[in-house]
């Protein structure tokens, strides 16, 4: 299997974590006395098949570069991919992917973790042969997320938008896997939005839902900043 490049979106402003977390970038946010995003990176590692991780980073983006500048523990490359101006999620992508070589590129969210085997979501991308693949998990309360609807050949149809609702609900889990030609049309240095902006456009081309089975959490709020520590006890558990 040929080498992947990564992009790990590092530049989020942390706006609603702010109460908790205020003298670091989210994606430093302590958890087990440990960085949030090491396990987003020992994640990648264990997979072996990433040769360069780009870190995507804007607000804060000394404290990420200090750290992870001399942190070379890991099996690949790290790049930094700086925004001199917040460019939103799919501007930081744009930008990030001219320091990716591989063909296809998976792009992470830095401010959340899905369990999900990066074998059978690169099989489902190569099997549908569109542009993007994102990965797809069941969460017990969709409400803050809003839910992604997909048929059953795995396509996907539409994606809610956040409600009231607390029901179950599939939800996009922040991991996708995308041929690098997918953002050619995007214009350089501009501000623009994946979730608002980009993805209205790709869903017209197609996309494909790879969904998972395994958990999920995310470090957006001070509640779900507070499971951390035991989402990623019980994860650990599993990998022994």
């Amino acid at each position: 299997m040929e080498k992947i490049d990564a992009i790990i979106l590092a530049g989020g402003l942390g706006t609603r974590l702010r109460d908790v977390v205020d003298d670091r970038p989210k994606v430093l946010a302590q958890v087990k006395n440990r960085p949030f995003l090491d396990f987003i990176l020992d994640a990648l590692s264990s997979w072996n098949h990433v040769s360069r991780v780009v870190l995507a980073v804007g607000y804060m983006s000394e404290r990420v570069i200090e750290h992870y500048g001399r942190n070379r523990n890991y099996p690949f490359e790290i790049e930094f991919s700086v925004e001199k101006k917040l460019l939103g999620t799919g501007g930081a992508i744009k930008q990030a992917l001219s320091l990716t070589r591989s063909k296809q590129v998976i792009v992470l969210n830095g401010d959340s973790f899905v369990e999900v085997d990066l074998n059978k979501l690169l099989n489902s991308h190569v099997t549908n042969g569109q542009g993007m693949t994102l990965t797809m998990v069941e969460v017990d309360n969709a409400s803050r997320f809003g839910r992604v609807v997909s048929g059953s050949d795995g396509k996907i149809i539409s994606f809610l938008e956040k409600s009231a609702d607390s029901a179950a609900g599939f939800i996009n889990a922040g991991v996708y896997l995308i041929e690098r030609d997918l953002f050619d049309d995007v214009a350089e240095d501009t501000v623009v939005s994946l979730e608002r902006d980009l993805m209205p456009v790709f869903l017209k081309r197609g996309i494909y839902g790879h969904k998972t089975t395994g958990k999920f959490i995310d470090i957006g709020t001070p509640d779900s900043y507070g499971a951390s520590n035991s989402f990623f006890e019980q994860h650990r558990a599993k990998q022994e």
